[in-house]
């Protein structure tokens, strides 16, 4: 008997398992963990602030209207929508990962004012200073016969703001992180908080490191504090195409 022949029948006895079993087995690249329910990551607590400082006021957000502001990081985008309409009960989705967690619905007085990560879970897609291929969509468009979703043009992902930005068509394989927001009833202003659902940041730092980095510098890692600015999506992005 050839002596690697020998080696080889040697290590599976030892091992007492078939070698032949061990390599047809698949083997799985991410094991689904829904075990423990994805707790929510708290980050700095954040106003929302306009261009001049100045606290926003929920009962001023336009229902159904683009607005963008950065957080947690200064880099990272999200939408902040009015929906017009009470979000109140809970929504159990589930990240790629395969975690399951549960969007607690929208605030303000109506319970209608939701925010999402505007980084599109499959390719990072993101609202940019030149262009901003997501956004949310009022209308009925060829993305969606329906309207009122988040779509993005870059890979016809779309989402449900209603339901926590679950998937409702595309290649996307997890809803859109959701920004966990506060609401004071008694000034009405509003506070970003922390992230519930799958975050995309590694990822999106390390696709757009250098992009980011001619940008911004070393601000673009920058957790934010204190105050954020929220603008209109119009203002913030150059074009904003539609799909």
């Amino acid at each position: 008997m050839e002596p690697k022949r020998r080696k080889f029948i040697e290590i599976c006895v030892v091992g007492a398992t078939p070698c032949t079993a061990m390599a047809a087995a698949p083997v799985p690249a991410t094991a689904p963990n829904t075990s423990t329910p994805l707790a929510a990551r708290k980050y700095n607590r954040v106003k929302l602030v306009d261009v001049d400082g100045k606290a926003i006021k929920a009962k001023s957000l336009k229902p159904h209207h683009n607005y963008v502001f950065n957080y947690p990081y200064a880099s990272t985008p999200c939408f902040l929508l009015n929906l017009d309409k009470s979000l109140a009960d809970k929504v159990s989705l589930t990240s790629e990962s395969g975690s399951n967690y549960d969007w607690p619905g929208g605030v303000g007085v109506a319970k209608s004012i939701v925010a999402y990560s505007a980084i599109c879970a499959h390719k990072l897609a993101y609202p940019t200073s030149q262009i901003s291929f997501i956004s949310y969509r009022p209308k009925p468009s060829k993305a969606s016969a329906r309207g009122q979703v988040i779509s993005c043009c870059a890979d016809k992902s779309v989402y449900d703001p209603f339901l926590g930005a679950k998937v409702i068509s595309g290649p996307a394989s997890q809803p859109l992180a959701a920004i966990l927001l506060e609401h004071d009833a008694k000034t009405d202003e509003l506070y970003a908080v922390g992230i519930f659902g799958g975050e995309k940041f590694n990822e999106f730092f390390q696709k757009y490191d250098f992009k980011l980095s001619m940008e911004m510098g070393t601000r673009a890692k920058e957790i934010v504090s204190a105050t954020t600015r929220l603008s209109d999506l119009a203002a913030y992005s150059t074009q904003t195409p539609q799909c």
